[in-house]
Order: structure tokens, then sequence, then C-alpha cells
């Protein structure tokens, strides 16, 4: 006979959580360094924009 914590049911919904697999491979793989460097470039980018043009 199964004890009460085995015959517990988890709901049917996940309450609009969304499940992400690890095993998913992307076609695209950007290393985190270079989304710092971009990150870095655009603020110069921006500021230097708004020294020129006020």
């Amino acid at each position: 006979m199964l004890n009460k914590k085995a015959q517990t049911r988890m709901p049917s919904s996940f309450g609009g959580l969304v499940q992400y697999y690890s095993d998913y491979k992307s076609k695209i793989t950007i290393k985190p360094r270079t989304v710092i460097i971009l990150g870095i470039i655009l603020v110069i980018v921006v500021v230097g924009i708004k020294a020129v043009f006020g």
C-alpha cells in the first residue's frame, strides 16, 4: 500500500510558469564576454552621440 506522500498528485497546470529544458541547443551561441563588450560599446556610442548633438 502507498503512503500519503506517494499518493499526492501535482496540479495539471503549472500556473503560467514556463518549463525550460536543459538539453536545448541554440543555433546561435554568444559568449557572455561578447555581450558585455557590445554593451560597453553601445554605452560609449550613446554617450558620444549625446556629447556631439547635445
